[in-house]
């Protein structure tokens, strides 16, 4: 699997395009679970944090050091562009 640092990820992402990232996060990962773009900003955080601990269960998503790492495939592809490669 190609690796990417979740929270570098986040810290690269400019602040008024997170929620827009978390919420094509959860439309990748969760599809037709919800209309996530309907949804308040806390209930989106939460669901990414419980979506981040259920990748890792699955092994689509590891720890190293206290530091997150998920899968690749789990990143909408237009925020691809804030990762190293």
């Amino acid at each position: 699997m190609d690796w990417i640092d979740w929270p570098r990820l986040e810290s690269r992402i400019p602040l008024d395009e997170l929620p827009a990232f978390h919420r094509a996060f959860l439309e990748k990962v969760r599809p037709g679970e919800a209309d996530w773009s309907a949804a308040f900003l806390r209930q989106v955080q939460g669901k990414v944090q419980a979506t981040l601990k259920g990748l890792e269960r699955t092994g689509r998503a590891k720890r190293e050091d206290g530091v997150l790492f998920v899968d690749r495939t789990v990143v909408p592809e237009a925020f691809l562009r804030y990762t190293d490669g």
